[in-house]
């Protein structure tokens, strides 16, 4: 009973058919945008493009900017101008201004950058503004709820409200080709100079408000109502206006694409298009978010956007249509197969037949399981591959029946493959099943299958079978496993596709590893390093002008053999590659490739794959690249902190974390382009983006950067636009190079600081052991060699005494021997000092007594001294110096000077101590060099020891005069402590 049923099904093809869609949104591409995507709210209500390509879009929670991809938001939040976030029409001017109308803030105009309101106080007496418009003399004007106005030096003026034009509230303004402006509200007024006509239409004044003007290429002037569509035609006899019978509904916009069409929005019956002279109706079930269109807009790239009370829509010309299939549900299709009759077959839960725009579906009483795929031998024969049911063979006359009980290797059914033998190869889930008249052959992995799961499979020109798994590739040759280069290197790749090209390539496609090529003993390996969409490859296509056609995850690519080819032979280059995707119709959609066939290229040119959507159709065309993009580095993101994009950036010293946000302008699907980066002074090659549109920095060190960021469109690589900013960071001040500099002559003057400090100390200790040697020379010259000399003298008189002289040698050798002695002990305290240095407190006075009279005893010269003033004592270093430096006076002046008499005097003041020596002998003449002259250094011991206490030493005489000595101590330097009695002898 089931065989009969089944073969009654194929013989007669019960037909359930289904149209392709034939409406007109199946000509576009939808995508929409609501909340969730980016909208501040859902009602979207006007479009306008200014430009530098931007679509401005106003909606009740703001004005948007628009670059095809991202959202920027002007609001009552950011923008001051912007007092009311109901934004209600939008109109660029000639000279670039945006004017913004809105309902209840008024107007504004946004230019170069800055927004301006008009207010009251500009002439602008209604703050809901319906319309604006700038008419062929460049005049912009302006439509509230309350009149309209004109802008004339930046002051608007009243234009209605005048016996001429009564007053009235304006929603549209149009211009027609006369150089009528028609004005429409309360009224519909077309108005040439001060003068005005007014037209009406059948019915209530509350019905007829005027929405929209529009004027057809053909010279029909449309007019929107609340009530509907009206409209007159051109050089009529009777200036009357029509009703469209065909438009329900308040007509809120019109519009003429470049194509002709006449689309009109409406409140609550969605939008009707024009064409041909028949309408079509666009509504949610056709994919509009919602059944009140608010406004229609065509971009300089055709797409046009529709505004509604749910979001906004953009419709895009299809490169790509879907066939609905009846009755299939959201896993639907999965192979898609056109037999060498020309009927094209689609597998899904279901089997489809597709044949003149219609989808067919055939009956298959007996198969309760998903049919997986179709295929037709060269006898004609029909396979059927089922899910879990096996292969149905019918021959026209008979059906055979294939399962695992009689034979089959598994009853999962992958791909049916004729080999030119004839036999009919069965790959399935668990092996590989070859049927022949006489019976079946099955091979699995005991019989040196790589892997039991297969994908693919095909018969090269070599008459090998290759039979790809989800574990490498296999290679029957002569009926035998071979191992080679491609089994090698693909053994842990998933083979879902194997295509040969007319020259004996073989190309392989995996499920994550790219695109293989093997020709010629040599194997090359693409991926999306080199351009491709995708590295998963589900089907492979090739048409007659060598174009390869690859579907995967990510939509169907095109893209040249013979560029692939190029690459393979002579190196890298960039990959001119053509995506279908979301832009073209495959949004939301899922391509499959688990069963074969996964696609296919009819006798049509006509490029098929399968999907979750039905079976999807691509015309066989590169699609045409609009050359350059424009790209822009939007802004930049400095430490978390937004940064207007200039074309110089400074940042500070600290700053750590850098993000540089671009794009282009596309208001198309931006899917297709790629962008690459490089940060001149730190990247070394280019850094490639991808898709992403954002570069990040962390912690770049001090200097100059040129940033540069480059895109172009995946099927046109070498269209390139580029952008570019410069970047300093500023170094800390201690890394600047004023710094440095000073740094390094800080220290140069540091180490030239510590040699001087070191010369220094040498200079001074040398300076110390030649003072040392001079004060040694002094003390020997006051003390030994004085000493020596009285009594070398002394002994002189000794010996010059006659013998009988009674009485006077024994006290001459007394005197030597007393003179010695005194010697002795004054070189005994000399060495005292030179080891102890002590400052004890010591008073001149009796010194400089005791020695005048020893002196005087001494040498039988008559010495006086006297001392006045208050005085005070001496260190004991210094209390020295100055009694050696009399004493040198002294016996200079009794052993040179022969006087009579010499004089020493004391004076101490408050503020100095002066000592004094006087004698009347012969004096001499101070500025000869008496030392160097007799080898005497008295005067330069006199003056050496002065300096060293700080004290002024002056020396009076010529000869014949006698001379005087004058010490001046300050008393600040060596006074200690007073006393009152003053001592004169």
């Amino acid at each position: 009973m089931i065989r009969t049923a089944m073969a009654s099904a194929l013989i007669l093809l019960v037909l359930c058919s289904a149209t392709f869609a034939a409406d007109e949104a199946q000509s576009y591409t939808r995508r929409t945008w609501q909340m969730s995507d980016g909208l501040p709210e859902q009602i979207v209500q006007a479009f306008a493009q200014t430009k530098d390509q931007y679509l401005w879009i106003g909606t009740s929670g703001g004005l948007l900017r628009f670059d095809g991809a991202q959202f920027v938001l002007y609001s009552r939040d950011n923008v001051k101008a912007l007092t009311d976030n109901n934004i209600f029409c939008l109109t660029v001017s000639t000279d670039g201004s945006l004017w913004i109308g809105s309902e209840g803030g008024g107007l504004i105009r946004y230019r170069d950058g800055q927004f301006r309101s008009f207010s009251t106080a500009d002439g602008l007496l209604n703050s809901f503004v319906r319309a604006v418009y700038q008419d062929s003399k460049g005049q912009i004007w302006v439509g509230t709820d309350n009149g309209l106005f004109r802008i004339r030096n930046e002051h608007l003026e009243r234009f209605d409200n005048t016996p001429e034009i009564p007053a009235l509230a304006v929603h549209a303004i149009y211009e027609d080709s006369r150089g009528g402006l028609w004005v429409g509200g309360s009224r519909l007024l077309r108005l040439t100079g001060n003068t005005s006509s007014e037209y009406h239409f059948s019915g209530g004044y509350s019905q007829n408000r005027v929405k929209s003007i529009i004027e057809g290429r053909d010279g029909i002037m449309w007019v929107g109502t609340v009530s509907g569509l009206q409209k007159m035609f051109p050089r009529s006899t009777v200036a009357r206006f029509t009703r469209v019978e065909e438009v329900h509904g308040t007509v809120r916009v019109l519009r003429q694409t470049t194509d002709g069409a006449l689309w009109a929005g409406t409140v609550g019956n969605g939008v009707y298009i024009l064409r041909g002279g028949h309408f079509t109706n666009l509504t949610v079930h056709s994919g509009l978010p919602s059944n009140t269109a608010l406004n229609l807009f065509e971009d300089t790239e055709k797409n046009i956007w529709i505004g509604t009370q749910a979001g906004m829509l953009r419709l895009s010309k299809n490169a790509v249509n879907t066939v609905r299939l009846p009755d299939a549900s959201e896993a639907d299709a999965g192979t898609i197969y056109e037999d060498h009759n020309g009927d094209m077959w689609a597998a899904s839960a279901h089997l489809f037949r597709l044949h003149d725009g219609k989808a067919v579906r055939v009956d298959t009483p007996g198969i309760s399981a998903r049919i997986r795929n179709v295929f037709r031998d060269s006898g004609g024969a029909l396979w059927i591959g089922t899910e879990g049911q096996g292969a149905i063979r019918f021959d026209g006359k008979k059906y055979e029946h294939y399962t695992t009980q009689n034979g089959l290797v598994n009853n999962f059914v992958r791909v049916f493959m004729q080999a030119r033998d004839g036999s009919i190869w069965i790959a399935t889930d668990e092996g590989v099943t070859r049927w022949r008249p006489n019976g079946l052959t099955n091979y699995q992995m005991h019989d040196g299958l790589c892997y039991f799961s297969t994908r693919s499979m095909l018969q090269d020109r070599n008459g090998d079978i290759w039979i790809g798994t989800d574990r490498g590739v296999s290679r029957l040759h002569a009926g035998a496993y071979a191992n080679d280069t491609v089994t090698e290197a693909l053994k842990e790749e998933k083979v879902w596709a194997i295509h040969e090209d007319s020259e004996g390539g073989l190309w392989f496609g995996t499920r994550t590893g790219g695109l293989y090529r093997w020709r010629s003993g040599k194997l090359t390996r693409f991926t999306v390093a080199n351009g491709l969409a995708s590295n998963s490859i589900y089907e492979i296509l090739e048409d007659k002008k060598q174009n390869l056609w690859l579907s995967g995850p990510d939509g169907i690519s095109g893209v040249s053999r013979r560029e692939l080819d190029e690459i393979a032979d002579k190196g890298w280059h960039p990959i001119a590659l053509t995506l279908y995707g979301v832009s073209d119709g495959l949004e939301k959609t899922q391509l499959y490739g688990g069963e074969k066939p996964a696609g296919v290229l009819t006798n049509r040119g006509e490029v098929w794959f399968p999907s979750s959507k039905g079976p999807v159709r691509v015309a066989a065309a590169q699609s045409t690249p609009i050359g350059r993009l424009p790209v822009i580095v939007e802004r930049l993101v400095v430490d978390g902190i937004q940064t207007p994009s200039a074309a110089n950036i400074s940042l500070g010293p600290d700053n750590a974390n850098l993000e540089i946000h671009y794009t282009v302008v596309l208001l198309r699907s931006q899917e297709r382009v790629r962008f690459r980066y490089k940060l001149e002074g730190f990247d070394s090659t280019w850094v490639d983006a991808s898709s992403r549109r954002v570069a990040y920095y962390t912690n770049l060190p001090p200097g100059t950067y040129h940033f540069r960021v480059a895109a172009f469109e995946m099927n046109n690589p070498a269209d390139i636009s580029e952008s570019s900013i410069s970047i300093a960071k500023r170094p800390h001040f201690y890394r600047t190079k004023w710094f440095l500099s000073i740094c390094i002559l800080l220290v140069a003057a540091l180490v030239w600081g510590i040699y001087r400090l070191r010369v220094s100390q040498l200079r001074s200790r040398f300076n110390a052991v030649l003072k040392e040697r001079a004060r040694l020379a002094r003390e020997m010259h006051d003390t030994l060699i004085q000493g020596c000399t009285s009594t070398s003298a002394l002994l002189e008189a000794y010996s010059s005494m006659r013998k009988d002289e009674s009485g006077a040698p024994g006290e001459l050798l007394n005197t030597v021997r007393t003179q010695l002695r005194s010697t002795i002990n004054e070189a005994r305290e000399a060495v005292w000092d030179l080891r102890h240095q002590t400052e004890t407190a010591t008073s001149i006075v009796p010194l400089l007594e005791t020695m005048a009279a020893q002196v005087s005893h001494d040498y039988g010269v008559p010495v006086e001294f006297e001392s006045s003033g208050k005085t005070f004592d001496l260190e004991q270093s210094a209390a020295n110096e100055l009694l050696m430096i009399v004493r040198e006076a002294l016996y200079n002046a009794v052993r040179h000077g022969s006087p009579s008499k010499v004089q020493i005097s004391s004076s101490f003041e408050h503020g100095k101590l002066t000592v004094s020596l006087q004698d009347n002998g012969r004096g001499f003449d101070p500025a000869s060099d008496i030392a160097s002259q007799s080898n005497h250094y008295g005067l330069a011991g006199m003056r050496e020891r002065a300096k060293r206490i700080g004290s002024t030493l002056t020396i009076s005489s010529r000869p014949g005069a006698g001379a005087e000595v004058t010490i001046l101590l300050p008393r600040k330097l060596f006074g200690v402590t007073e006393k009152t009695a003053g001592i004169e002898v």
